[in-house]
């Protein structure tokens, strides 16, 4: 045993030397060997972790069913490019709360925020704010469009404002007073769809009466309804420039009912699910609806280009409209997903 002990030691002797004169050898040949540590590079600095990509999409209100088409798409769009989606917003509609909620984005630093403001002026600063410390802003549904955004994907919403206002004058050849109701006062794209239906009626017998307010609200938007309707029996017309009172129970609307029933005509903005069954019920005339799934997956996309440095030179993007009326409302119904 002892033998073979010390046979071990030679060998471990000779290799020991053997070591020793390399290490002089390479030290003589690369005087860098003897004054730099050998540090072996890790994993994380050979090939670092590429950052996530984050994009915020933000409603008017997280409360607002309407824009669920546009998260769905954004969340697609998202896992498709890899990159992160997150869905922030106001509970209510609220410019000052929304303004707020961008403020958070920014000092999170995500790259990329796709808003529907509730107002235009309010959130300009914000959106100016966020573009100069380098993130890539846009506009959905409703425009900033004298701020720093990049782009606007939505609802050419004066466009579909002067065509409600077709529809009437033909519902209404003889004219007659006519009412609006819309949700916030002030919001970019209810105001640009005021503005058009005012002007697509100029030169007919149409009055338009002072604009209602439901507040963004759905039971608030059919006790307005309600209410002046039944206040006002020499009302010819209604034009809702966003489907509020349709997201509501039928029996919830019973002025409307006599109202149809006696001869009144209602245009309204969005084609939703829950509106279909109103017109099926005659309780509307037409239904323009907006396509909220293009623009979370436009919006998205094309901020995604902005990112990776892309030039962005379409600044508005019009995703488009439907018209729903009796004649076409059980194919467009196959289409349309339940409200959950």
């Amino acid at each position: 045993m002892k033998r073979k002990r010390s046979t071990w030691f030679s060998l471990v002797s000779v290799v020991l030397m053997v070591g020793l004169v390399t290490a002089c050898s390479n030290a003589a040949g690369n005087p860098k060997a003897t004054t730099e540590p050998n540090v072996q590079k890790s994993e994380s600095t050979e090939n670092p972790v590429k950052k996530t990509i984050t994009i915020a999409v933000v409603p008017k209100a997280l409360d607002n069913a309407i824009f669920l088409d546009a998260k769905e798409a954004a969340e697609k769009v998202g896992k498709e490019l890899g990159i992160r989606i997150e869905w922030a917003g106001p509970l209510k509609s609220d410019a000052s709360e929304q303004v707020t909620v961008v403020e958070g984005l920014i000092e999170k630093k995500v790259d990329g925020i796709l808003i529907s403001v509730n107002d235009a002026d309010a959130l300009k600063g914000v959106i100016d704010k966020a573009t100069d410390k380098g993130i890539k802003v846009a506009t959905f549904d409703s425009d900033s469009a004298n701020s720093k955004r990049l782009f606007y994907a939505g609802t050419d919403n004066y466009g579909v404002g002067k065509q409600s206002a077709e529809f009437m004058k033909t519902l209404l050849p003889n004219g007659g007073k006519v009412a609006v109701l819309t949700g916030i006062l002030g919001a970019p794209n209810l105001e640009q769809r005021i503005v058009g239906f005012k002007d697509g009626v100029k030169g007919s017998n149409i009055e338009v009466l002072p604009v209602q307010t439901g507040e963004d609200d759905v039971q608030k938007s059919v006790e307005v309804v309600n209410q002046f309707t039944a206040a006002n029996p020499q009302l010819a017309g209604w034009f809702f420039d966003g489907g509020w009172p349709y997201f509501a129970d039928p029996s919830a609307l019973g002025e409307v009912k006599k109202f149809v029933d006696k001869g009144g005509k209602i245009v309204s903005i969005d084609t939703f699910y829950p509106m279909m069954k109103f017109v099926q019920l005659g309780m509307v005339d037409k239904l323009i609806g907006q396509d909220y799934t293009k623009m979370g997956d436009v919006g998205v996309r094309t901020l995604y280009k902005a990112i990776q440095g892309e030039t962005i030179t379409e600044k508005n993007m019009n995703t488009g409209s439907e018209v729903v009326d009796k004649n076409n409302v059980e194919e467009v119904l196959k289409t349309k997903k339940p409200w959950k």
